[in-house]
């Protein structure tokens, strides 16, 4: 342990412990704003995360900065701070650009957007900052164990390093690693061009056209459709294949334990989408919650009915 302390650049587990405890902060704060915009962050919706990403922001951009020395309340219980390659804190704009940069794939997944946003040409940025830098920043986490460095740091050229120790001579990122993540980026920029036609499926237009049914009652603040199968193995090596079509219903109010809502929801699902009287199942979730990035809070109850028996309920 005295060797890796001795080092610049900061440890894999030093670092993700002060993330953990900065993130920690950051929920008892959203978790204070529920308690008392519980009723807002529903109305909302998902643009509730962007309230969370810019409460993070203003955390990691300010404490992130020369203002507080590179270092969050967590980077200073573990004796670690932010830096350029000079070894010297960052400016407080360069310190915002590189949370952005950070927290945006989080945020940005499960963010509602509506259907002709996601037919135009913004599918293409969100897949890249979704996708792509995701699995860049977790990549770059695990596996660049020479600088540390994950995509934020590397797009504007900061360390996180040990605070008590001197600078010291670092190689460079290994070059096939950022191999990988260009391959990524270009990957996940170009496969909404190869997706597209599968929404284009008459099974999915079948689909859009009931939860567009769903969405538009009262009721629902919005909702999610699938259908699908498990398969499940018993002890004798016999099969059993469950089809089913399943809803998840986010509510205005907390109904979610209202069984009669569930069975009218029910029966929407039975009528404007004939597929499901094959099916052996409908699914109905109902949800009520919020989720505002760095806390949210949810309430959810199952429903399971027979198709049949459900479209020809009075």
């Amino acid at each position: 342990m005295d060797e890796v302390q001795d080092k610049w650049i900061c440890g894999f587990w030093r670092r993700i412990g002060a993330l953990l405890l900065d993130s920690l902060i950051l929920g008892v704060v959203g978790f204070a704003l529920g308690f008392f915009l519980e009723s807002t962050f529903i109305q909302i919706g998902s643009w509730g995360k962007l309230i969370g990403f810019i409460i993070a922001m203003t955390y990691f951009g300010l404490m992130n900065s020369a203002i507080f020395n590179g270092q969050t309340i967590g980077k200073k219980a573990f004796a670690i701070k932010v830096v350029d390659s000079s070894n010297q804190a960052i400016s407080l704009s360069k310190s915002f650009l590189r949370y952005s940069i950070l927290g945006a794939p989080f945020f940005v997944n499960g963010l509602r957007i509506n259907n002709d946003a996601l037919l135009s040409y913004l599918t293409y940025p969100l897949s890249i900052i979704l996708f792509g830098g995701l699995f860049a920043i977790g990549y770059l986490y695990i596996f660049n164990r020479v600088t540390r460095q994950s995509l934020h740091d590397l797009v504007v050229g900061t360390y996180v390093v040990n605070a008590s120790v001197g600078q010291q001579d670092t190689d460079k990122v290994w070059k096939p690693h950022l191999i990988l993540i260009c391959g990524v980026f270009i990957t996940t920029g170009l496969a909404p061009a190869f997706t597209s036609n599968v929404a284009e499926s008459e099974q999915l237009k079948g689909l859009s056209l009931t939860q567009k049914t769903l969405n538009s009652i009262p009721a629902v603040k919005h909702s999610g459709i699938t259908d699908s199968s498990t398969t499940t193995i018993s002890s004798n090596t016999k099969t059993n294949t469950t089809t089913f079509v399943k809803a998840s219903i986010f509510l205005y109010d907390n109904s979610v334990n209202d069984k009669e809502l569930a069975t009218q929801l029910a029966q929407v699902i039975a009528d404007s989408y004939p597929d499901s009287t094959d099916r052996n199942l409908i699914q109905v979730t109902l949800i009520y919650g919020y989720d505002i990035g760095i806390w949210s809070q949810w309430y959810s109850h199952n429903y399971a009915f027979n198709p049949l028996e459900v479209l020809f309920l009075d």
